[in-house]
């Protein structure tokens, strides 16, 4: 898969509403809403429907709930977690250029 990549060094909490704000808007009904990832990273997640969820599993972390993607030198990465799907993914790469129009890089 394609990687983000963002020109700039921050995304003030503004830029950062818009792009949740289109995606949540553009997405399918039915679909969880995109949200800020609370993490030392930073990044976007989106939660797993509980029917999604291994309910066998009593030991699931937060990490294995969501979708997520952190940055790491100014591209969002799934890394070892549970990335976003394609349709996801380019729903994502379109609220950014949407919001920080010259600034995100499809690589």
């Amino acid at each position: 898969m394609s990687r983000i990549k963002v020109l700039v060094d921050t995304i003030e909490n503004e830029t950062f509403q818009k792009i949740l704000d289109y995606y949540n808007n553009n997405k399918e009904s039915g679909e969880q809403d995109l949200e800020r990832l609370s993490r030392a990273e930073g990044g976007f997640q989106i939660k797993l429907p509980e029917s999604q969820l291994d309910r066998t599993n009593k030991y699931l972390d937060s990490n294995q709930k969501i979708r997520q993607l952190r940055w790491n030198r100014g591209y969002l990465i799934s890394g070892c977690y549970i990335g976003f799907t394609h349709k996801q993914y380019m729903l994502l790469y379109n609220a950014m250029v949407h919001a920080l129009p010259g600034n995100v890089i499809l690589e």
